[in-house]
Parts: C-alpha cells; sequence; structure tokens
C-alpha cells in the first residue's frame, strides 16, 4: 500500500483510534534538529507539527511526553506521508520497533 493510501485510511480500518496529544516533540533526522508539536498519536504512529517536514521514507528520532505522562520517550518513526497544513507543515509517521512502555503509555490515552 502507498504511503498517501495509508494516510487516507477510514477510522474503521486502523488499528486504533486517532488521538489528539498536542504535545511539544524533540524531532532529529540527517542534520537536522529541532522541535514541533504532536497533533495525534495511534499505536501504529504519529503526525506531527513542525517548522520543515522530512522527506518520504526518512527516518526520525523524536523525544516526547505523553498528556498526563512526567516520562519521556524516545522513539523512532518512518515519514509515511508529509502534509502543509493551515497550522502549519506536518508529517505523518509510522512507528519503527517502539518500546513495549510507550505503546502502553498510547493505550492509556
Amino acid at each position: 500500500m502507498r504511503a498517501r493510501e495509508m494516510a487516507l485510511i477510514s477510522a474503521d480500518q486502523r488499528v486504533s483510534p486517532r488521538v489528539p496529544v498536542g504535545s511539544p516533540a524533540s524531532l532529529r533526522w540527517g542534520e537536522e534538529q529541532l522541535s514541533g508539536y504532536v497533533e495525534s498519536i495511534n499505536l501504529n504512529g504519529i503526525y506531527v507539527n513542525v517548522p520543515r517536514v522530512p522527506e518520504l521514507g526518512e527516518y526520525v528520532d523524536l523525544v516526547l511526553t505523553l498528556p498526563d505522562s512526567s516520562r519521556s520517550f524516545r522513539v523512532r518513526v518512518s515519514v509515511v506521508h508529509t502534509i502543509p497544513r493551515d497550522r502549519g507543515p506536518g508529517f505523518g509517521a509510522r512507528f519503527e520497533r517502539p518500546p513495549l512502555g510507550f505503546l502502553e503509555a498510547i493505550r492509556g490515552l
């Protein structure tokens, strides 16, 4: 399935529902290091608003804290789509081997 098709999968076909988050995140890919914020998350992936977006297929390292948690999580994602949005540019990404505690924290949202 192509990245654009994955982004358009309806809510009833997702592994878990998207949850709005609004948490800050630190991002790093290649020589880029910047801040953004997590708009939404589910068990498969994440949507992040950032000033500059990585390329499709790029691996990005994220550090973020989920709502109602004092624990920071470090996760690696691969970019599956980029979208210029009215609230700023951003990208959707799939988790690459996320830590178990991170997935449990997402389930608790």
